[in-house]
């Protein structure tokens, strides 16, 4: 009896099993990292409604920012949504780029203002600009997202000192670098 035709059966079977545990496993780690992503603004946006709903004290200008940082970390999480989406589409081969063109100066600072007040106390958050007055053609939600990423690792990571957000020009590349 020649089993050779079972032999590999068996061995397909076997790694189909292993690709299916992979698989698994990297669905595990997907989850907990999206979850870890979406808890960020959403403790923003719990935390500041509840000081507005139980602070009958605080000055209209305090209430006009916590205001405006509900909104933001609203429209954050409303992107990350968007990306999880945006995966699935990329996985089934749709993926689509919405390119405009954006001031970078714009870009940073707007990324800036929404992490500064998510950046724990104990750290320096500094924003550097650079001198030229710089116009990128990009999908912005997309670079947006990805600063927003390498903020969120800078600040779990970091226990002291600072973080720097900022770009600047590399005339040698004829390119922009934005950095975290």
């Amino acid at each position: 009896i020649v089993i050779t035709e079972r032999k590999r059966m068996e061995q397909n079977l076997l790694l189909a099993k292993e690709q299916a545990e992979e698989s698994n496993r990297l669905k595990s780690a997907f989850l907990a990292n999206m979850s870890h992503e979406i808890r960020t603004p959403l403790n923003a946006i719990v935390g500041f409604a509840n000081i507005l709903a139980m602070d009958d004290e605080l000055e209209e200008s305090d209430k006009m920012e916590y205001i405006d940082t509900i909104n933001r970390n609203s429209e954050l999480l409303l992107k990350l949504i968007n990306d999880i989406l945006e995966l699935s589409r990329i996985e089934s081969g749709n993926m689509t780029f919405q390119m405009s063109k954006c001031q970078v100066s714009e870009l940073v600072n707007k990324v800036y203002t929404t992490h500064k007040v998510l950046i724990p106390a104990q750290l320096d958050f500094i924003e550097e600009e650079d001198d030229i007055p710089m116009e990128i053609e990009v999908d912005q939600d997309r670079l947006t997202q990805v600063l927003t990423n390498f903020l969120n690792n800078a600040s779990k990571f970091t226990k002291e000192g600072y973080i720097k957000l900022g770009y600047c020009y590399v005339p040698e590349e004829s390119q922009v670098r934005t950095y975290v």
